[in-house]
């Protein structure tokens, strides 16, 4: 199998905050800019800053001279879509085993460090972690729409705390969905650290030199411990070239947009299917949308049908 033309060509089928994700490493600075973005961002902003931190050290695994190696796009991309066969696998194997893990659930030959690979396990849980935090800000915010999606937004742009208030009457209402996302969030980051400590500790290993002169083993894991907590691995690689392209205005708007029309869209393929007398099951009604090509990826899709609560017939 080609690794290359493997999984990793499909779809992430990922959205963090309204901002749709195609590449775990290169889209870090979009996502970042779409959280911080977020009306309740300020109460939460040690929490996504560590996430991002750890984020940033895991990604710093696939830098080389200033750039990101060719391959960190489809490595990380395919560890995304396995997360869940690694996740159980490294369940039930033996500690300090997350590499031999991921390289049997990935079935191919590469020629990836296993540092590079316990990073990138690394990067997807901390993504994850993101994911759960800011989404459920972002539904927040998006279940003050609608009430009326017109006044909300000028409430938004031009009274600031009106809008926030509504956002926690919201918050209030449904704060089940906090705990959740709160233990989740935590659940992942700490794991998330783990597999970046255990990169951190391989890439040791990696570049030690066993035969140089003086080498003692007590002194070399104080020095791997120290460098697995250093902050200085946290530093981005500016010369790789990512930027912010999206203005948080224009995420809000952009996914308001794509709302209001997978409405439209499901409301006309649920009323006809009212009219034929037809069953109509919700993975119809997104793979329908989905095809339709102009909604985004199915998950996308998924997530704007709950919220909207449309669900079509039986």
């Amino acid at each position: 199998m080609d690794f290359e033309r493997g999984i990793g060509a499909e779809e992430l089928e990922l959205e963090i905050a309204g901002f749709e994700v195609t590449c775990l490493v290169w889209d870090q600075d979009d996502v970042e800019a779409a959280v911080r973005s977020l009306a309740l961002f300020p109460q939460f902003n040690n929490h996504f800053k560590d996430a991002f931190d750890l984020i940033n050290t895991a990604t710093s695994f696939w830098l080389e001279d200033g750039s990101y190696s060719p391959c960190a796009e489809s490595v990380t991309r395919t560890l995304y879509h396995l997360r869940d066969a690694i996740y159980d696998h490294t369940d039930s194997a033996e500690a300090g085993s997350l590499p031999s893990a991921i390289r049997e659930c990935l079935r191919v030959s590469h020629t990836a460090a296993d540092s590079q690979l316990a990073a990138t396990f690394a990067l997807v849980l901390g993504t994850q972690a993101v994911e759960t935090l800011a989404n459920w800000l972002f539904d927040l915010e998006l279940a003050t729409y609608d009430i009326d999606a017109d006044l909300i937004e000028q409430l938004r742009q031009n009274s600031p705390r009106q809008y926030l208030a509504l956002i926690e009457k919201e918050r209030d209402r449904s704060s089940g969905n906090e705990i959740r996302a709160r233990e989740e969030f935590a659940t992942l980051l700490g794991e998330a650290n783990q597999a970046l400590l255990m990169a951190s500790l391989y890439r040791q290993v990696e570049q030690m030199d066993v035969f140089q002169k003086g080498f003692n083993t007590s002194s070399l894991m104080h020095r791997i411990l120290d460098d697995a907590f250093s902050t200085k691995a946290t530093r981005r690689g500016q010369e790789a070239g990512k930027g912010n392209r999206d203005p948080s205005s224009k995420i809000q708007t952009d996914t308001l947009d794509r709302r209001a029309k997978i409405k439209a869209a499901a409301e006309q393929i649920i009323n006809g299917r009212k009219i034929e007398m037809r069953s109509l099951t919700d993975a119809e009604l997104t793979n329908l949308l989905f095809n339709q090509e102009v909604h985004g990826t199915e998950k996308t899709i998924r997530r704007h049908l709950e919220a909207l609560k449309l669900r079509p017939l039986k």
